[in-house]
């Protein structure tokens, strides 16, 4: 689950199907024409709280540009995140985003949910990153201080942080279901969108017509298994670049040895970051962040990866410092990205000496990238937050009833949730 996408290939079969009927569509959203593409915007309210229906509401950036041909209904699409709407997505990049054949077939669907977007965003006073806190914390001092880091960020922000989990997030896209008048809808998720699906189909099962997914996160796994496995992950797709770039012959480190100029680079951000012209210098966490952001972007990417790397060997980090700030330094979304993983990812480390296993682990495991992952980062900036997880990774078993263990009950029916506690 990545803000910047994720883009694995997909397939979303169609079976051959008559078109749906005018009336089966009956939408009770006041939709308005936006964009210039034929799109249409509105919105839905929704509880703040799920638990309690009757209390606060917000509403929700909806977008829809409909079927050009027969219709075979609605596609919900999320492409990741979490601090990613698909509104503005959709009113402005469907022909870039989806194929003709899904243009002419379904009304494509774009949500901005809670906490992003068009819809009620998180607000915090004080930012999630800060390049003088480190992740990666070599001393006590340290530890404490990045803890001290993520505690007064989290009391910065207004009361929506409570509320921005992933269970929240599908119902409300039920609720989007049922104001469109649909009584299933198909479903494309990337990333983080992966996640926020099997809630979906964890809920409402019997509301699913075909749901694609580019990856499916096990969210019962212990915290320390996904950030050893996730740092393993990035290090395997860093040798994948290096060994693209050793036999494509317009890389712009084609015939240098990818892995030492990388290495290089590093030791030498560690020393002193790396000039960034008219921006503040890259120090090493930001570079390994910068190109692992890059590296989820791979094979598509792959040209603009060796050409930022090739230039901040060249003592010009510029590229690499533009995607710095789009990936750790954006307020809107890193706001609503750190809100929304902590209230589903429990970091399970109770102390300093734990953290520092982990990292010997995921360093002994990634060479080259350091255990940088976003897994990571999401344990680092969730020790300290002052609200508790509402949905936390757990054991499962077949036997577990817990909003994480979707994939391990035996009903298909959906089960009750209760609620959180703060």
């Amino acid at each position: 689950m990545n803000r910047t996408f994720v883009l694995a290939a997909f397939a979303l079969t169609i079976p051959p199907v008559m078109a749906v009927p005018g009336s089966a569509t009956a939408s009770t959203i006041a939709w308005r024409a936006c964009g210039d593409t034929g799109a249409e915007c509105g919105t839905v309210t929704v509880p703040v709280d799920w638990s309690h229906p009757d209390g606060r509401k917000l509403s929700l950036a909806v977008t829809r540009r409909k079927a050009a041909k027969a219709r075979a209904g609605t596609l919900l699409y999320n492409p990741g995140g979490p601090g990613t709407g698909a509104a503005d997505l959709v009113r402005d990049w469907a022909p870039q985003f989806f194929s003709p054949r899904l243009r002419d077939r379904f009304d494509i669907v774009g949500i901005d949910p809670r906490g992003v977007g068009g819809s009620e965003q998180i607000s915090c006073k004080r930012p999630v990153h800060d390049p003088e806190v480190t992740q990666f914390p070599s001393t006590r001092p340290e530890y404490e201080r990045m803890v001290a880091h993520n505690k007064s960020g989290g009391q910065s922000c207004d009361p929506l942080i409570r509320y921005v989990d992933t269970v929240s997030v599908a119902r409300d896209f039920d609720a989007v279901r049922a104001a469109l008048g649909e009584r299933k809808v198909s479903y494309l998720g990337r990333s983080y969108g992966s996640m926020l699906g099997t809630q979906y189909a964890r809920l409402f099962p019997d509301r699913i017509r075909t749901m694609a997914l580019d990856g499916v996160v096990d969210h019962g796994m212990p915290s320390r298994r996904m950030v050893v496995e996730a740092a393993s992950a990035v290090e395997d797709s860093f040798d994948r670049f290096a060994a693209w770039c050793a036999r494509t012959a317009d890389c712009e480190l084609h015939g240098r040895p990818v892995g030492k100029v990388w290495d290089g680079l590093v030791q030498r951000a560690e020393r002193r970051p790396l000039p960034v012209p008219g921006g503040r210098p890259l120090t090493a966490e930001e570079l390994r962040y910068s190109v692992y952001a890059m590296l989820t972007l791979f094979p598509e990417f792959g040209h603009g990866l060796a050409r930022g790397i090739a230039e901040a060997d060249g003592n010009n980090a510029s590229l690499l410092g533009q995607m710095r700030d789009q990936a750790l330094y954006d307020p809107a979304s890193t706001a609503a990205y750190r809100a929304i993983l902590c209230q589903d990812i429990d970091p399970q480390v109770p102390d300093f000496g734990e953290l520092r296993r982990r990292e010997h682990l995921i360093r002994r495991r990634a060479p080259h990238m350091g255990g940088t992952s976003e897994f990571w980062d999401m344990t680092t900036g969730c020790i300290g937050w002052p609200v508790r997880p509402a949905a936390p990774n757990a054991r499962c078993t077949s036997a577990t009833h817990h909003p994480s263990c979707w994939w391990a009950t035996p009903t298909t029916r959906p089960r009750p949730w209760h609620g959180r506690k703060a």
